[in-house]
């Protein structure tokens, strides 16, 4: 798959999101197999979700660095998934979430369709 077919994939993983009410999306692509893709979407209950990605497509599909940051309309971190490697001792290293009191946990490596899910669990209260 090259970066532009990802990114595609991407925008239809958002658009099927029944949470995500508007989607503010960038493409920037390095090279034929390499990208950034960044982004804000308005989720349900004021919620917005910030997505960051360089991705690398071929040979195989590498979330280099990874960034999605859930917030509410006061800017209040809800939750963020990153791989930024600051946390040896997680884990999962270098994979890791934030909660809403700044610890971190250990999380799976992330991508914007498990985001997607994860986020409706978090601002939609329980039935």
């Amino acid at each position: 798959m090259n970066a532009r077919t990802y990114y595609v994939s991407l925008l239809d993983a958002i658009h099927a999101a029944p949470h995500v009410i508007a989607s503010e999306m960038r493409f920037e692509d390095i090279d034929v197999n390499e990208c950034y893709v960044r982004g804000k979407l308005t989720l349900l209950e004021n919620y917005t979700l910030h997505i960051a990605e360089y991705v690398v497509t071929e040979p195989v599909l590498i979330r280099v660095k990874y960034r999605y940051h859930l917030q509410t309309s006061t800017e209040q971190l809800v939750c963020r998934w990153d791989n930024v490697p600051h946390h040896p001792n997680i884990a999962t290293f270098p994979d890791h979430r934030h909660d809403n009191h700044g610890v971190v946990h250990p999380s799976p490596a992330m991508n914007i369709p498990d985001v997607l899910d994860g986020t409706l669990l978090l601002i939609l209260p329980a039935s």
